[in-house]
């Protein structure tokens, strides 16, 4: 589970995905049409011809680190205020 999107896959399926992920080229796409003002996303194709699937640069990196791609950044803690996410508390 990552975000609202659910992941199932083989073994095989996801060292595909993990490879994939990991040669990602983020900075084109942030540079490409970078003289926009909207935040830049980041198109992930998938095996459907209708479906591409959207990240911001930030969660690229947490995709990352979910599929231990980024091994040198330390994993921490996150705390309510690091959710970016309307969030109620009961």
């Amino acid at each position: 589970m990552f975000n609202n999107i659910f992941f199932q896959f083989n073994k095989e399926q996801l060292n595909m995905f993990k490879e994939y992920i990991s040669k990602l080229d983020t900075d084109y796409w942030l540079e490409h049409g970078a003289n926009n003002t909207q935040k830049r996303k980041i198109p992930v194709t998938t095996f459907h011809q209708n479906l591409i699937l959207v990240f911001t640069n930030q969660e690229i990196e947490e995709l990352k680190i979910l599929l231990d791609i980024n091994k040198a950044k330390t994993t921490r803690i996150i705390s309510i205020t690091d959710i970016d996410y309307n969030l109620i508390l009961n």
